[in-house]
């Protein structure tokens, strides 16, 4: 038998021995520091978003043909109220490359160095992508990272503060944005390339493609990745490009009579169609958790978890002082649970139960989100993220036309859906 050289072909194989399991490659890539992506409920299944839509049905008012005068129940008739929000999946991607001179100076003792980049390459970019979405959950579609607080130009050297210095999670070297001038507004043509993060103040410094950039990079602009939002921008459901997170689903802003979330006109019933709204922001936190989710009992829902950023758990946990109680929270995979993934969280005691808050730092500050998680589900064709194969087994190398390599192709194709928004409330806190 003819010995076998190490080459291109075998070295992707060995490479795809180390994501055959799935389930391992999600809890320590995907899940491990995102929260809110490891516990919402799942449903990665081939049929998870088979189709080119995913209606979403609900009954918000019931029929009113009733009365203690029979002819007066016959006259008032009116039908059971009825909406379906028809929801379209969006996708994403993330490209890991590795050059062809690495395959070929992996030969004989040196193939475990192939391992090694190849291996760090794509563990990089299922974090990248995985980090991605966890933002994506907690947003509005419209692909915005981050607004611009303070903005200064010298010749091609942009300089920014973020307005919310805690949205710098977002960012990272080497992200390409572009600006908005709104929130899911057009584009700006300039783009500009993140040279320096400073995590500490919320800096950004950037490089310009242009001296003179467009009128869209100014203070209280907004900043998307390129690609993130199309070029007439992002400005209802059907032009978004990006997962519809928390803040799409139960906007803190109620919506207006015009309306249309994925079809729907939410203003006919903003509760039942768009979430409750509390302002808790004049009182404790705890104090607002307990009253908001009275809010949510009141419309018939019983929500057991809370998200909220790193700054408003620390502030909760030392308002409890020596009342403060620690749970331990496991997450969803869809295939029946994370067993060996777990969160640490605080319990509040409410009106229907206790409630278990989680710190996520994609969660924008001063705000939390209370939910019910089993009308929640995040769906997929396959898993969210997953190497990409067209058709073909196992994980497999694709030549790049422009270069000496070979690329591996992450991504997903997902959105997140809610069938009772109104059992769900976003908060606004006082930290």
């Amino acid at each position: 038998m003819p010995p076998v050289f190490n080459n291109a072909t075998n070295q992707i194989a060995a490479l795809k021995e180390l994501y055959d399991n799935p389930t391992e490659y999600m809890k320590d890539l995907v899940y491990k520091k995102n929260p809110m992506l490891a516990i919402i409920p799942k449903d990665e299944s081939p049929q998870g978003f088979a189709g080119k839509y995913i209606p979403v049905p609900l009954i918000y008012g019931t029929p009113q043909g009733r009365s203690a005068t029979f002819a007066n129940a016959q006259l008032n008739q009116t039908p059971t109220q009825m909406q379906s929000f028809f929801v379209f999946r969006v996708s994403n991607y993330v490209i890991a490359s590795i050059s062809n001179e690495l395959l070929e100076a992996a030969t004989g003792q040196n193939a475990g160095a192939f391992l090694d980049e190849g291996k760090l390459q794509v563990d990089a970019s299922f974090r990248s992508i995985s980090n991605d979405l966890a933002g994506d959950l907690f947003r509005s579609g419209t692909g915005t990272r981050g607004q611009i607080g303070t903005y200064a130009l010298v010749g091609t050297v942009i300089t920014i503060v973020l307005l919310d210095t805690n949205d710098i999670v977002q960012f990272e070297v080497g992200m390409t944005l572009v600006a908005t001038a709104t929130d899911g507004g057009v584009p700006s043509a300039t783009t500009a390339q993140v040279t320096n993060v400073n995590r500490s103040t919320g800096q950004l410094i950037l490089l310009s493609s242009s001296a003179t950039p467009s009128a869209q990079w100014a203070a209280l602009s907004f900043l998307v990745a390129q690609g993130d939002i199309g070029a007439a921008g992002a400005s209802g459901t059907t032009s978004f490009l990006k997962v519809a997170g928390l803040a799409a689903w139960l906007p803190f802003i109620a919506p207006v009579t015009g309306d249309s979330f994925w079809g729907v006109d939410r203003s006919v019933d903003v509760t039942r169609l768009a979430g409750v709204r509390f302002d808790g922001s004049g009182e404790s936190i705890e104090e607002a958790l307990i009253d908001g989710s009275s809010l949510v009992a009141r419309e018939g829902g019983a929500p057991e978890m809370c998200f909220m950023n790193f700054a408003s758990y620390s502030a909760l946990e030392k308002e409890l002082g020596s009342k403060v109680q620690y749970v331990d929270v496991r997450g969803d995979d869809g295939e029946g649970g994370m067993g060996d993934i777990a969160f640490k969280g605080i319990t509040v005691h409410a009106p229907y139960g206790p409630i278990t808050v989680i710190p996520d730092r994609n969660c924008p500050q001063q705000m939390c989100y209370l939910l019910e998680l089993d009308v929640w589900k995040l769906r997929s064709l396959g898993k969210a993220p997953h190497i990409l194969t067209y058709g073909m087994e196992g994980l497999e190398g694709l030549r790049v036309g422009t270069a000496d390599a070979l690329e591996i192709r992450i991504g997903y194709y997902a959105n997140l859906i809610t069938s009772a928004p109104g059992w769900n409330c976003v908060i606004r806190l006082s930290a």
